[in-house]
């Protein structure tokens, strides 16, 4: 191996590597999502307790570590995501954990303003050739990876090797860490949540809305696997996304996906992350026909638009009668972030031919209507009035773009629940909107 190597990382235990290279004002960005280095954040707490102000920086932590919920370690310890999670959520505020808001194409070239000491995330055994994997994650990681002074990579057997900006020479490598007796090497799953009858009508009329041909991006949830089902009569899909999903990989296998008709990147899946279940992982292991790109070149809105026939659908919290869209807080509790909603929406309207879609349930679980007169006190805006395009609910389509601020509030009352269409009707006459 050695001589295909211009440097050959150390092998290292992950107490040696922390107790090194973990030090006090030391700024640290980890891998995200599945790629998120276990070892390290398990021990977090340990490798800090001697230090002051290491600032860890993690865009999408999904598991409850130890040293998130540890308020003693104010001053030793912060986190910084781009993304809140169920395991970080109701952490603000108790001096560890922390929000930055950023679209998802600014997340590399932001952490990379500033030094960046350490970069640690988890990789593929390395291959006979001298390479590795950072799986299925490119989001900022491959950019920080770069910036930084330091690699560390802990090595997972179980992690795809995936094709794209991912995989490096072991040269760019400073730290391997080799799994430890006993440590957990199962990867981080997301297993899909049912669809119902109220999803499958959302997806039915989005359906409609998408051509033979079109390249699609789309998230996770009841709605994105509806659509997988609705859209299985159709043909030459492609897929430019920021998460590569089980849904996406159904299409796939249903050759409704080929990307024939993609005007950049044909024929390939592009992403910048994935997330999903121990299927998905296996498809796209050393599949060339899935690549990953880094998020600040995905979700770059021209870049996004150079997809002839781009459809963009994404979901949100609740939207008001002028089209403000949240999709990150429930008020002012941040649920998540406003990942790439932004960046796609704006992206796909640079398309030709392309459309963007905001699909939602026209009532809550609590039976509360999402199409409002006004936000929440404290709602964040995700995507603005001046951007919205089309938005569809279980009752139908209302495309937006063009429309005055009265035909954009009738359109959006006549697809809202029909319980809430006399009370929206007179918020909108009060507050001189119709």
């Amino acid at each position: 191996m050695a001589s295909v190597l211009r440097k050959a990382p150390k092998l290292v235990t992950l107490d040696a590597a922390a107790s090194s290279l973990i030090q006090s004002n030391n700024r640290i960005v980890t891998a995200m999502a599945v790629s998120e280095p276990h070892g390290f954040f398990s021990k977090l707490e340990t490798f800090v307790k001697d230090r002051e102000n290491v600032q860890v920086y993690c865009a999408n932590p999904n598991r409850a570590y130890n040293a998130f919920r540890q308020e003693q370690l104010k001053g030793k310890l912060s986190l910084t995501t781009m993304f809140l999670t169920h395991a970080v959520r109701n952490l603000q505020g108790h001096g560890v954990v922390y929000y930055a808001p950023h679209n998802l194409r600014e997340w590399g070239p932001l952490l990379c303003r500033k030094p960046i000491d350490v970069f640690w995330g988890t990789c593929t055994p390395p291959t006979d050739q001298g390479y590795v994997s950072l799986g299925p994650s490119a989001v900022y990681e491959v950019e920080a990876l770069l910036h930084a002074k330091q690699v560390v990579l802990e090595v997972n057997p179980n992690m795809p090797f995936c094709h794209g900006a991912t995989t490096l020479r072991l040269s760019d490598v400073d730290y391997l860490i080799e799994p430890e007796e006993n440590s957990t090497l199962d990867l981080l799953t997301e297993e899909r949540r049912p669809s119902d009858e109220i999803d499958m009508q959302i997806a039915q009329h989005v359906a409609t809305l998408i051509p033979d041909g079109a390249t699609l991006q789309f998230g996770i949830g009841g709605i994105p696997n509806a659509l997988a089902h609705a859209l299985l009569n159709h043909r030459d899909l492609g897929v430019h996304t920021e998460m590569i999903n089980d849904a996406v990989v159904d299409l796939a296998k249903a050759g409704v996906i080929t990307g024939n008709c993609k005007s950049q990147w044909p024929r390939k899946m592009v992403g910048a992350f994935a997330l999903g279940s121990k299927q998905l992982y296996e498809y796209i292991d050393n599949n060339p026909g899935v690549i990953f790109k880094p998020g600040s070149q995905v979700n770059d809105p021209v870049v996004f638009g150079n997809n002839h026939r781009m459809v963009s659908v994404n979901t949100c919290v609740e939207m008001d009668l002028t089209g403000q869209v949240c999709s990150e807080s429930v008020g002012h509790r941040e649920l998540s972030g406003v990942g790439g909603a932004a960046d796609t929406h704006i992206g796909a309207q640079r398309s030709p031919g392309g459309r963007a879609i905001i699909a939602l349930r026209s009532q809550s679980k609590r039976g509360s209507s999402k199409i409002v007169s006004e936000l929440m006190p404290g709602a964040k805006v995700s995507i603005t009035r001046n951007d919205l395009d089309t938005v569809v609910t279980e009752y139908g389509i209302a495309e937006l773009k063009g429309m005055n601020t009265a035909d954009r509030c009738r359109a959006l009352i006549s697809i809202a629940h029909p319980s809430a269409r006399d009370e929206l009707t007179e918020q909108a006459r009060k507050h001189c909107y119709i």
